[in-house]
């Protein structure tokens, strides 16, 4: 089961070019932990940048979408997420866009949680 947190044109997650979460994305993620708290399997936690380039001093859209990934795990585990069900973080940067045909459109900004159920 795959999670999509999207932004849209006139609704974040993040602002732009921060990784400190939209208080609605923090009542997003433990909304998010209660279901997953009660269903089997790891997770995975992906963060997703657009492709208009980051002018944040010594940083880019590899750490942004890393930093945005760390931000959303920290979040579903002060949710009472349990963190050793984590399988990973990643950040993919501008690299897997939703919207191929415009790259710095706000869908592209995104945080996805994977749930990988086990077949037993």
């Amino acid at each position: 089961m795959l999670i999509s947190l999207t932004d849209r044109a006139d609704l974040g997650s993040f602002a732009i070019g921060s990784s400190e979460p939209e208080e609605r994305l923090t009542r997003a993620l433990a909304a998010i932990a209660d279901v997953l708290k009660g269903r089997q399997g790891t997770i995975v936690v992906r963060g997703h940048t657009d492709s208009r380039p980051f002018r944040g001093g010594g940083s880019d859209n590899w750490r942004l979408s890393f930093a945005r990934a760390q931000s959303a795990f920290f979040g579903l585990v002060q949710a009472g997420f349990d963190e050793r069900r984590v399988e990973r973080v990643e950040g993919y940067a501008d690299r897997k866009p939703r919207n191929t045909s415009s790259p710095q459109a706000p869908e592209n900004r995104r945080i996805e949680i994977l749930l990988r159920q086990r077949n037993e």
